[in-house]
């Protein structure tokens, strides 16, 4: 995944925060998404219009007995679940 790869947040979800993490909700599609503290920091990096290495090096930063691939592995596999459940999609870098 390119780390310089940004994404646009579906419009339509509903997202929701949990004192353990947060709730997203497409309306359209009926899909909904529970996310642990990690996920919800991640999703809130997104929302900053921030690309994937610094989300990476963000939850890296957050949890340091995690190196750095681990990290990279578990944003990129997290970020997968968003765009395939229509969460998230691809911002066009150019």
């Amino acid at each position: 995944m390119d780390p310089t790869q940004r994404y646009k947040i579906n419009k339509e979800i509903v997202y929701r925060e949990e004192d353990d993490g947060a709730f997203l909700f497409d309306p359209d599609s009926g899909n909904l998404k529970y996310m642990n503290p990690t996920g919800k920091e991640t999703f809130l990096i997104l929302k900053e219009k921030r690309d994937v290495g610094q989300a990476i090096s963000h939850i890296h930063g957050q949890y340091p007995d995690v190196d750095q691939e681990q990290a990279r592995k578990d944003v990129e596999i997290f970020l997968e679940q968003l765009k395939e459940n229509g969460f998230i999609s691809p911002q066009d870098n150019g």
